[in-house]
Parts: C-alpha cells; structure tokens; sequence
C-alpha cells in the first residue's frame, strides 16, 4: 500500500468525493488515519448545495424563469434540501454510532461522522439526476443502494466489529431499515407542513403580484385561477405517456357501464386519455387530463367549459373549492357534467346519467391516486 494512503492528509472535496466512489477500500484506508475533523461544513454542505443548485436548474428549461410561485417553491425547495441533507447526516451519525455500540464495536462518534458524511457520497452526487428526469428516481435508488455498499465496508476500518463477517450485514440491514423508518416518521409529521407552506406561497405570491392588467384579473373564471395556481404548484415538467393515462380507464364502472373505447392526445402542455362506457341504454364519457406548469390557464380552462355558478334550464351549476382542488358539477335535463381540477391532473365525468352517477366514476378511478402518480 502507497505511503500517501496511511498518511492521514485530507485531500480536497473533489478528490475525496471521487476516490470514495471509485476506490473506496484505499479510500476508507486512508479516512481511517485522518483525525474527525468536521465534515458537515467542508463537505457535505458543499455537495448539498451543488445538488440543490443542479435541481433547481434543471427545472427551468420545464417551467422557464418567470418569477412566479413556482420559481420561488423551487427556490425554497432547494433550500430545504440542503438543511434536510444535512439533518439526515447528523441523524445517521448518531444511528450508526448507537448500532455499532450494539454490533461489537466501541462507540466513536468522530468515527460514525466520518461514516455518515462520506457514505452519504453517492445520495449527493445522485442529485445530478434531476438533469435527466426520466432516469433521476433510478439514479436516487443506485446512489442509495450504492451508499448502503460504502458504510459496509467503511464500519469494517473505521469501527472495527467482533464477528465482522455476521455482524457487519446485520449492522447495515438494520441501519437501512431504521432509517427507512425514521424517514417515514418525519415525512408524516413535515410532509403536511411542506404542503401547507407550498399552498402560503402561491397565495401570497398571487397575492402581491398580481398580473398587470386588474379588469382582466377581475373576470377571470374560478376554473381559470384553479388551474393557474394548480399548474405553478403542482403542474408535471415533463408531461406522461398518453397511454399511461388510458391504462387508469377502468374495464368498467359503478352502474354497469363497460368501456367501449379510449382515446389518447398530447399537445399545448396537456396529456390526456378520454373513455366512453355504456350501459346499454345510456353512455358516459370519462377523461383523465394532466397538465404540465406551463400550460396556457385561460385556454385550458376554456376548454374545460366550465359554466359560472347558476341556474340552468332544468338544472343548475354549482363549483367549490375544498383543498385547493375545484369541483364543479352541471346538471341540464337528463345530462349531468362532473369536472375535479386536482393538483396537476383533471378529471370530468359527462352523459346521460344522474349527477351522482358521474361522480362515481370520478372516485372509483380516484383523483388523489391518479394526482400521486402524475402530478409534480
């Protein structure tokens, strides 16, 4: 083995990030002669923050640069990526040093920074992902998988374990379950406050700017100003396969209606799927649309045709907001329209059929199913 290796003298960020990925046993040779300097600040901010700045660039070619609220969430989304790497670090420090104790080792927590910064390598390099979306999740799980890999052989030098060749899998099966569960604690409780935060910023952002011209502000439709916000908000960058859409269309529907056909279009920043059922007697034609954040509000909502609220000849038309979606329904005689405007994604209901009928084939297909699968 090279003297520099054993020589305990911290190379740069670049160098260490790439030596720990492409030659980690040398790697955690040479950590395991450095002293436990701190390693939040020189490194694993820096990486955080190159993969935040990289995220938040790669949506701009998507969504453009118009300071709206959809800028300012990526802004702060980059923001809370960086404190919640950084939190997740300290978090998995504190985890390995706490099983390590339990698997043989002496506990150490200089060394379990060490562990828990540089493992963490491949999850802040897999950051780069997001200048390829269709590939960046698979990026994440390898730079994950990857990571997993690194502590295993790190815990091996730097916290030596008694029966190393049983307990170190066990040391890091049980690191990665535990941390998939501290994760999925947190999400429960931060998650709704993200949201929460996400739907202040686009109010207070339509709020304060408003567009220029005020009348036309005044007599834009509850139905327009929905899919404005929705689509800063929750609008898809890259918009899906039409035929992924189509494969949500049920073989049937509540009330005995059985698909006849699909049909399946993109253009102007929305993918759409459009079915028709019937019952024998009576036909229901059912879409599932997904707009992207730059999708044109006033055209799309055109072309959604929702009536203001009101009376009909032998109906009526009714909208409401409940958690930041929009549902309308419109009943006319024997024909009833129900239309949801969800986060990213539409979904109308329409034919000869009751109201309640139309709404049925709406929930059996599940707007919030369809909004986790399609919306940003």
């Amino acid at each position: 083995m090279s003297s520099d290796v054993l020589s305990g003298e911290r190379p740069g960020l670049f160098s260490r990030a790439r030596d720990i990925l492409m030659r980690p046993q040398s790697e955690w040779e040479r950590i395991a002669g450095e002293d436990d300097a701190p390693l939040i600040g020189p490194y694993v901010v820096p990486l955080a923050i190159a993969g935040a700045v990289i995220s938040f660039a790669a949506g701009v070619p998507y969504s453009g640069f118009d300071i709206n609220a959809a800028l300012a969430w990526r802004g702060i989304a980059a923001a809370l990526y960086v404190v919640f790497t950084v939190l997740g670090v300290i978090v998995a420090a504190w985890l390995i040093n706490f099983l390590a104790r339990r698997f043989g080792a002496e506990g150490d927590g200089g060394k379990a920074r060490q562990l828990a910064a540089y493992s963490a390598t491949p999850v802040l390099v897999a950051a780069t992902g997001a200048l390829a979306p269709p590939v960046a999740l698979m990026v994440t799980l390898a730079g994950v998988f990857y990571a997993l890999i690194l502590l295993a052989i790190g815990v091996k030098r730097l916290m030596p374990m008694a029966d190393a060749e049983n307990n170190v899998p066990r040391f890091t099966l049980t690191f990665a379950v535990l941390s998939i569960a501290v994760g999925a604690l947190a999400s429960v409780f931060i998650g709704p406050l993200v949201n929460m935060g996400r739907e202040a910023l686009v109010g207070a952002v339509e709020t304060v700017m408003p567009e220029r011209a005020a009348p036309e502000i005044a007599r834009r439709s509850p139905a327009e100003l929905a899919v404005r916000r929705l689509a800063e908000a929750y609008g898809a960058q890259v918009l899906a396969d039409p035929e992924r859409l189509s494969e949500q269309m049920p073989d049937s529907l509540p009330g005995s209606f059985q698909r006849q056909s699909v049909a399946t279009a993109q253009r102007g920043g929305v993918s759409r799927a459009d079915a028709v059922y019937s019952d024998g007697s009576n036909t229901l034609s059912v879409s599932i649309i997904q707009f992207a954040g730059s999708v044109d509000p006033a055209a799309f909502a055109s072309i959604l045709e929702i009536k203001p609220d009101g009376a009909l000849e032998g109906g009526y038309v009714r909208s409401q907001s409940i958690d930041g979606r929009l549902y309308a329904e419109e009943v006319s005689g024997s024909r009833a329209r129900y239309v949801v405007i969800g986060r990213g994604v539409v979904m109308i209901a329409q034919g000869g059929v009751t109201v309640d009928r139309a709404r049925a084939a709406v929930e059996t297909i599940d707007l919030q199913r369809l909004e986790s699968m399609f919306s940003r």
